[in-house]
């Protein structure tokens, strides 16, 4: 079951990944990754899903996670890797 979910979040992982690729200067909470990023690609994932690959994608240091008022964290492309994200991207869709 674990291999599992974390194979669902590299999956989910890549779509934010070229999300961003295509938008580097987004910033969302993870219900609005889910909402606006994923669903409004017609793209529909779980919640859980967003939130467990937004937290691999921090680990990784390609986003960061701002907290915000009340709770709240938002999200967003490290600009530090902003360059290197095309190239990593390009590599991988050359390789498969």
């Amino acid at each position: 079951m674990q291999s599992s979910h974390l194979y669902d979040n590299d999956i989910v992982a890549w779509l934010i990944l070229g999300y961003l690729s295509s938008h580097p200067d987004a910033k969302d909470t993870a219900e609005g990754v889910g909402n606006w990023w994923l669903n409004g690609e017609g793209i529909n994932i779980d919640l859980e899903a967003v939130r467990g690959s937004l937290d691999y994608l921090v680990k990784l240091g390609w986003v960061m996670a701002t907290p915000r008022h009340a709770g709240v964290t938002v999200y967003g492309l490290n600009q530090n890797r902003r360059h290197a994200l095309q190239g990593f991207l390009e590599s991988h869709l050359r390789s498969h």
